[in-house]
C-alpha cells in the first residue's frame, strides 16, 4: 500500500474538487505534480477602470489604488489570464502620471506570467488620432483579441487561443455613440457558434434584455445580435454589477473598480459593491466569484429643500452634517429641491471646511439639483454621462438656425452634417477632442496646435463646409 502526504495547498485543491462535485471528471483528477495543481484554470475579469479620471488628485489616486489592488489579488490567486473589457483610461490621451503608474501595474502581471486580454472602450477610442491605449498595445503590455475581417459585407471575428488554458477568446471593442453597433449587425454569428472548445466573448456594450428595468441605460443592443454558445460573456460599459445566466451562457458585467463620476460614488455609498470577478473553469464554468475592492468608505446624505428660505436650508444642512461620522471617509452631500430666495445667500464652502476639519478624507456639496428664483431648471433624462451629453446636443441642435447669408451649398452641407443624429455624432467627437488635457512639458502653443489638428481632422474626414 502506498501512502501519499498532501500539503495544505494540495488539500485545498481536493476541497475545491469535492465542493464542485467533479470527482468523476478525468480532467480534474489528473494531478500535475510538476505544476503542483490540478487541471483547473482561473481568469480575472476587470472593467471600466477609467484610470486618470478625477481632477481631484486624491480621488484619482484612489482609482489607481483600486486597479493595483485588483491586479495584485489576481497575481496572488494565480489566475491564468486577465480580461479587461474597455474604458481602461478615462480619456484617450490621459496625463502621463497615471499612465506611468498603469504601465507599472500591468508589468507586474506580465512579469508574473499572466497575459492580459483587453478590448477598447468608448473612452479609449479616438477617431482623430492614435490613443494612449494603442501605445500600450504596441508595447505588448496586453493582447487585443478583436481581430476581424470583412467577407461579402459580413464581419468575421477571429479567435485568440490562450496558450496555457486553450480558452478561445474574441470580442468587439466599444466605440462612442454606437459606432460599434454596425459590427454586431453584420457579425457572422454562425461561424462563431460552430467553434468548439471553451469560448469567451468580450463586449463593451449593454445588452437590453439583462439590464434592470430601473437602471436607465440607452447605449445597448438586443441579445439577438450577440452570438450564442459561448461559455462566458465578459461585459463592460455598464457601471453596475450584473450577473446573468441564460440560454446564451453566463453574462457578467463587473461594473467599475472605483468609479469615474459622482453618480458612481453615490451608488457605492448606497450599497453598490465595486470590484471584479475571478472565474474558475476547465471545459466549463465551475465557479464565478465576485471580489470586492474597497479603497475608501463613502458616506452619502441627501437634503431636500421644500421651498425653504436660505436661513432654513442653511440650518438643515448644518444639523445634518453635525450628525455624520465623517472621519476618514469620502463625504457626499446632495442638496436638492426648491429654494425660496437666492442660492448665493448660502456659503456652501463653509460646510466643506467643517467636514474637512472633522477628519474627512474628502467632501463634496452637490447643489446641481437645487433650483431657486435665480436659476432655471434643466431636465436631464438619464444618469449616464454619455446619454446626458447626447441629450444636451440633441436638444440644442433642435434650436439651431442657419444664417440667411450662407450659400445654398454650405446650407445643404450643414443640414446633412450638423442636423439630427449626424450633428450629435460630430458634436460628441469634438467634445472628445476637447477633453484632451495638456501633456506634461507641452507649451500652450503646441497644445493649441494639437487640439486644432484633432478637430480639423474630424471636419476633414468627409469634407465639411467647403464652398468651392
Amino acid at each position: 500500500m502506498i501512502f501519499l502526504t498532501l500539503d495544505a495547498q494540495q488539500l485545498h485543491h481536493l476541497v475545491i474538487i469535492d465542493r464542485v462535485n467533479l470527482l468523476s471528471k478525468q480532467s480534474i483528477l489528473k494531478y500535475s505534480w510538476k505544476s503542483n495543481r490540478y487541471n483547473l484554470y482561473k481568469f480575472a475579469h476587470i472593467t471600466d477602470c477609467h484610470l486618470g479620471s478625477w481632477r481631484n488628485t486624491k480621488l484619482r489616486d484612489l482609482n489607481l489604488q483600486a486597479f493595483e489592488k485588483s491586479i495584485l489579488i489576481s497575481i496572488k490567486e494565480q489566475v491564468d489570464f486577465i480580461l479587461i473589457t474597455g474604458d481602461f483610461f478615462d480619456v484617450n490621451i490621459p496625463q502621463l502620471a497615471p499612465v506611468k503608474r498603469a504601465v507599472e501595474i500591468l508589468k507586474c502581471a506580465r512579469d508574473s506570467g499572466i497575459p492580459i486580454y483587453m478590448i477598447y472602450g468608448s473612452h479609449d477610442f479616438n477617431t482623430a488620432n492614435i490613443s494612449m491605449i494603442d501605445i500600450l498595445h504596441s508595447a505588448e503590455l496586453f493582447i487585443k483579441p478583436t481581430e476581424f475581417q470583412f467577407n461579402n459585407d459580413s464581419v468575421i471575428l477571429k479567435f485568440f487561443v490562450d496558450k496555457k488554458t486553450g480558452a478561445k477568446i474574441t470580442g468587439i471593442s466599444g466605440r462612442k455613440i454606437g459606432l460599434d453597433k454596425e459590427f454586431y449587425e453584420k457579425l457572422d454569428k454562425k461561424r462563431l457558434e460552430s467553434e468548439d472548445g471553451f469560448k469567451i466573448f468580450l463586449l463593451h456594450r449593454g445588452i437590453q434584455e439583462i439590464i434592470p428595468i430601473d437602471f436607465q441605460f440607452k447605449d445597448s443592443i438586443p441579445i439577438s445580435l450577440v452570438p450564442k454558445g459561448f461559455d462566458y460573456y465578459g461585459g463592460g460599459h455598464i457601471h453596475k454589477r450584473i450577473e446573468k445566466k441564460n440560454d446564451h451562457g453566463l453574462i457578467v458585467y463587473p461594473g467599475p473598480l472605483f468609479g469615474s463620476t459622482f453618480q458612481d460614488l453615490e451608488e457605492t455609498a448606497r450599497g453598490e459593491k465595486r470590484g471584479f470577478y475571478i472565474i474558475s473553469f476547465d471545459n466549463q464554468i465551475l465557479d464565478c466569484k465576485f471580489i470586492e475592492i474597497n479603497v475608501a468608505e463613502i458616506l452619502y446624505k441627501e437634503i431636500s429643500s421644500e421651498k425653504w428660505n436660505s436661513e432654513k436650508l442653511e440650518d438643515e444642512i448644518t444639523k445634518n452634517i453635525s450628525e455624520l461620522q465623517v472621519k476618514n471617509k469620502i463625504v457626499l452631500i446632495k442638496v436638492k429641491g426648491k429654494l425660496v430666495g437666492k442660492r448665493s445667500n448660502i456659503d456652501f464652502g463653509k460646510f466643506n471646511l467643517d467636514i474637512s476639519k472633522r477628519g474627512a478624507l474628502l467632501s463634496f456639496i452637490n447643489t446641481y439639483n437645487l433650483s431657486s428664483d435665480e436659476t432655471r431648471a434643466v431636465v436631464v433624462r438619464s444618469d449616464n454621462k454619455v446619454d446626458i451629453e447626447s441629450e444636451i446636443f440633441r436638444e440644442s441642435i433642435k434650436n439651431f438656425h442657419l444664417e440667411s447669408a450662407l450659400s445654398n451649398k454650405v446650407k445643404n452641407q450643414i443640414n446633412s452634417k450638423l442636423i439630427g443624429k449626424a450633428g450629435q455624432k460630430i458634436s460628441i467627437s469634438l467634445l472628445d477632442v476637447l477633453r484632451n488635457e495638456k501633456l506634461e512639458n507641452e507649451n500652450t502653443s503646441t497644445y493649441d496646435d494639437r487640439i486644432f489638428s484633432y478637430a480639423k481632422s474630424i471636419f476633414d474626414e468627409e469634407g465639411y463646409f467647403y464652398d468651392n
